[in-house]
């Protein structure tokens, strides 16, 4: 029997009509669907007319149910795999189930769409070439700066990190003790929903904006830093 395909399905980060004619019509035709939290997919599958089987799979998913979905596919069956909002894979569990694919030889096809870091990325106003994708970084204040310092001092590069509304205002705290103050950085809230905010000001600037203003009250946040002109800070 010839196994079924794993497709890698990128879904909107915010509105919902940003996904492609060919994704939905996966979604309608695979024998399942894997998603990290069902009950946020369940919004998407509604508003799409999606009735196919949807099973969870996040990072806590355990070896054995891995296998088991795996197996199905080698069995025949064709899965496609979603992550909560955007790209699947890019920072985020579903990059150990493609490895373990990858193992059992299985087919794996790529269904591509938005990704909030080329979203931003589009809107920056800056060259991209060299960039450096770094994601999320360390909730600890301590290892985050000295993390910021080794990308400051080693990496003359666009840097793209994500953060969540929790630690935004400690990662520009950090960033501002470690870049220098004249880099240009761009910040893009809730991209693409309702209360889309894009902001692009030197570094000195950044945080003065973010504590005269309600952009931290929520959303996820999407950051770009341009490095490739640096000037090192003393310590």
């Amino acid at each position: 029997m010839e196994s079924g395909n794993l497709y890698i399905v990128a879904t909107p980060i915010g509105n919902l009509s940003d996904i492609t004619y060919r994704a939905v019509d996966i979604l309608k035709t695979v024998d399942f669907i894997l998603a990290e939290d069902t009950r946020h997919a369940s919004i998407l599958l509604k508003y799409y007319e999606i009735k196919n089987s949807v099973i969870s799979y996040h990072s806590y998913s355990s070896k054995i149910k891995e296998n088991k979905l795996l197996l199905r596919i080698k069995d025949g069956e064709n899965g496609a795999l979603i992550s909560d909002a955007g790209t699947p894979c890019i920072s985020d569990p579903g990059v150990l189930l493609v490895k373990e694919a990858y193992k059992m030889g299985l087919n794996i096809v790529p269904i591509p769409g938005v990704s909030a870091m080329i979203t931003l990325l589009s809107v920056s106003g800056l060259s991209v070439s060299p960039m450096l994708y770094i994601g999320f970084l360390s909730s600890k204040s301590g290892t985050r700066k000295n993390q910021l310092k080794t990308l400051c001092e080693n990496e003359k590069k666009l840097l793209v990190f994500y953060e969540s509304v929790h630690r935004i205002k400690a990662f520009i705290d950090d960033a501002s003790a470690v870049f220098d103050d004249s880099c240009i950085v761009i910040i893009g809230r809730e991209l693409t929903k309702q209360f889309e905010q894009i902001v692009r000001k030197p570094l000195s600037e950044i945080l003065d904006f973010f504590e005269s203003s309600n952009i931290m009250l929520k959303g996820e946040f999407t950051i770009i830093i341009d490095n490739r002109n640096k000037k090192f800070k003393v310590f």
